[in-house]
């Protein structure tokens, strides 16, 4: 006899509770990624520019350049000042060359001198001669009057009369001269301090020039120091309402930030269901139950004939049928 073959089939299942659980989470999913249906998804968006951050731009741009009138201007003074400084220098030298020319010269005098006086001395002179003629005159008529005209005495009242015109017209003439000398040598000594003092005036005022060139120097630089202190001060101005502004626009940019999580958030609040729902399955133990099936084909028309011609033999066997048939011996016919 052939051997038969027999088929076992074996169904493992859920719990039916488990199927209706999954089937739904399967539900649900293909529900979210069905046609028309996207990932969770939010444009990113950037913060403007606060205000604060647009005036600090405005404000840099024009204090950009901000600073060249002052430098100008302090260029300006600053020239001035050394062209003050140097007039100051010049007049200043030019005292010093009063001061040597300011000296006291014992011939100096001589400029001062009356250019008159020797005409004057010598009519000093002819005025003393003239009245010693007329003393002469009178000695030489009372002499002819007296009857001793000629005689000694008449020659030496003439000789004390020449003799004192000769030192009246000495001492009238030094005289003269020694004024006029006195004179002179006193306007010469006032020249030179006149002149002397002069040039200290012409230091001084070469001395305060240069002050003061110095001081408008001074001047045109404070106010290029102005300038730069101003575009200085005008930067720290930026960076604070930049400081400011960057507050402004985090604080904004935060804000768009939580709007798009949220609505992230929002988005994903179905899929993370379905991932606790999956969670929540995953974590229960499965409930299985096991069904078995077995079928066992008929026979077919070969095996059946061939199953009958065997338990033919068998019942020829058991009648002494092939014992017969190897023996000679027939079964009789009945």
């Amino acid at each position: 006899m052939a051997d038969q073959t027999v088929t076992q089939e074996q169904t493992v299942r859920l719990a039916p509770f488990q199927e209706e659980f999954l089937a739904d989470i399967f539900a649900s999913g293909k529900a979210l990624t069905g046609p028309g249906s996207q990932m969770p998804y939010a444009d990113q968006q950037l913060a403007n520019l606060s205000s604060a951050q647009q005036s600090a731009i405005t404000q840099a741009q024009q204090g950009v350049g901000s600073f060249e009138p002052y430098l100008q201007q302090g260029s300006q003074a600053l020239g001035t000042g050394i062209e003050a400084l140097g007039t100051g220098l010049g007049t200043i030298g030019s005292a010093i060359g009063q001061a040597g020319q300011a000296g006291f010269s014992p011939t100096d005098y001589q400029q001062f001198m009356d250019p008159y006086m020797e005409s004057v001395i010598q009519q000093q002179y002819q005025d003393i001669a003239d009245q010693g003629a007329q003393q002469q005159n009178q000695l030489s008529a009372g002499a002819v009057g007296a009857g001793a005209f000629g005689g000694s005495r008449q020659g030496i009242a003439q000789g004390e009369i020449a003799s004192n015109v000769l030192d009246q017209q000495a001492r009238t003439g030094s005289q003269l001269r020694s004024q006029g000398f006195a004179q002179a040598q006193n306007l010469a000594q006032a020249q030179a301090q006149q002149q002397l003092k002069q040039a200290q005036l012409t230091g001084q005022l070469g001395q305060t020039t240069g002050a003061l060139g110095q001081s408008i120097g001074q001047l045109g630089t404070a106010t290029a120091g102005l300038g730069q202190l101003g575009q200085q001060m005008g930067v720290q101005d930026v960076n604070s309402l930049l400081g400011i502004g960057a507050l402004q626009q985090g604080q904004d940019q935060k804000s768009l930030d939580v709007g798009r999580t949220n609505a992230l958030a929002q988005q994903a609040l179905p899929y993370q269901q379905v991932g606790f729902m999956s969670d929540l399955f995953r974590g229960v133990p499965a409930l299985q139950q096991t069904y078995s099936k077995s079928t066992t084909p008929g026979p077919s028309t070969s095996s059946q004939m061939l199953g009958l011609g065997i338990a033919g033999l068998g019942a020829v066997g058991s009648a002494g049928g092939f014992g017969n048939m190897f023996s000679g011996n027939q079964v009789p016919r009945r």
